[in-house]
């Protein structure tokens, strides 16, 4: 899938970054806000929406600064989510 949005390009490359140990997570938080935040407003493909909530929400989760998640994620899983995520997203379709 080729991804034509500023925003949704601005937080994949923050995934990107941080899957290969040059962010830190926190850095996330920004770029996935503004692509959910774009999605909502700009009504774009309920996918990247939907990517962006998952995002933000694996996010709090490793983060849990309030212990808010009974089922936090340590930052290794965060990576491994994210990284599934993007090379499903980023799978090239299969003829069929």
């Amino acid at each position: 899938m080729v991804v034509a949005v500023p925003e949704v390009r601005e937080m994949v490359a923050a995934a990107r970054k941080f899957v290969d140990g040059e962010l830190h997570f926190s850095a996330l938080v920004g770029p996935i806000a503004l692509c959910e935040w774009w999605s909502r407003v700009n009504g774009e493909h309920s996918a990247v929406h939907v990517l962006a909530k998952r995002w933000e929400l694996l996010v709090d989760r490793t983060w849990n600064e309030y212990g808010q998640h009974a089922n936090s994620l340590t930052v290794d899983e965060l990576r491994q989510e994210l990284l599934r995520d993007i090379e499903a997203w980023y799978r090239e379709p299969t003829g069929t």
